[in-house]
């Protein structure tokens, strides 16, 4: 077992992505190129003691500007990513937790988070720069776990 020196073991830094699916397609952001480029799930991480779906709606406005109409009320997806050298730290766990979603509107407002919007197929997630801990998500992603309706 690794241990750091930063934070205590077991610590993870938990993330809130939305998974909202159209037409058998995933909705994905693509932060400005300034920050990178890559392609993210709607959301972000918790502050410290913040409610999970206080946190989402903060993110998603923060970032695109959206309202959130319906969240489900357990993850449909969860899943780890350590990232190295990042907030100032050798490495950290992220734990994603990801939840089914609907979006009032998809009248998005651009920030240097969110530059572009794009409903993506399962094939096309494989060949987009995904973020780190967006790596895992192709494999995970499953269009029968949305059959049913919201």
């Amino acid at each position: 077992m690794e241990h750091s020196n930063d934070f205590p073991d077991a610590f993870y830094r938990v993330t809130i992505k939305g998974l909202c699916v159209r037409d058998d397609k995933l909705l994905m952001i693509r932060e400005a190129e300034s920050e990178g480029g890559i392609w993210e799930l709607p959301g972000g991480g918790l502050d410290f003691g913040e409610d999970i779906y206080i946190g989402f709606n903060r993110e998603t406005q923060e970032e695109m500007g959206l309202n959130v109409a319906k969240m489900s009320r357990t993850p449909m997806y969860v899943w780890t990513h350590k990232y190295t050298n990042r907030r100032s730290v050798e490495w950290f766990y992220s734990l994603v937790l990801a939840y089914r979603v609907e979006f009032e509107s998809l009248d998005f407002t651009p920030t240097k988070e969110c530059e572009e919007i794009r409903f993506v197929s399962k094939e096309e997630m494989k060949i987009l720069p995904l973020g780190g801990q967006m790596q895992e998500l192709p494999g995970i992603f499953n269009l029968e776990d949305f059959r049913e309706r919201f």
